[in-house]
């Protein structure tokens, strides 16, 4: 598992550089199976912030919606902005990547 999530922080570094030139905040990237932080531009505080209220409550939750609608639907990308910040997630089966922008 770890090594699967590994390889794609690996393959899609040029991309992660590219996120955080971009005025971006930071990153998040979270294991699903363990709901713990795999990688992070944060400090750890927040980043497990981040994959409590958001990957572990938000997530599951928006995903249950689609699927109502939809049964063969599957939520792929999320947006959601507040005043401050624009948070941007993207669930996958094995991992969660979050950009807080």
């Amino acid at each position: 598992m770890n090594r699967i999530l590994e390889e794609v922080i690996h393959e899609n570094s040029p991309i992660v550089e590219r996120i955080i030139a971009e005025h971006t905040a930071g990153y998040v990237v979270a294991d699903n199976m363990a709901n713990a932080v795999a990688e992070t531009s944060f400090d750890n505080t927040s980043a497990q912030a981040i994959v409590k209220h958001l990957n572990g409550t938000l997530v599951p939750a928006c995903q249950s919606v689609v699927r109502d609608l939809d049964p063969t639907n599957k939520l792929t990308y999320m947006r959601v902005a507040t005043r401050k910040f624009e948070y941007l997630i993207a669930p996958e089966e094995y991992f969660t990547i979050t950009v807080v922008q």
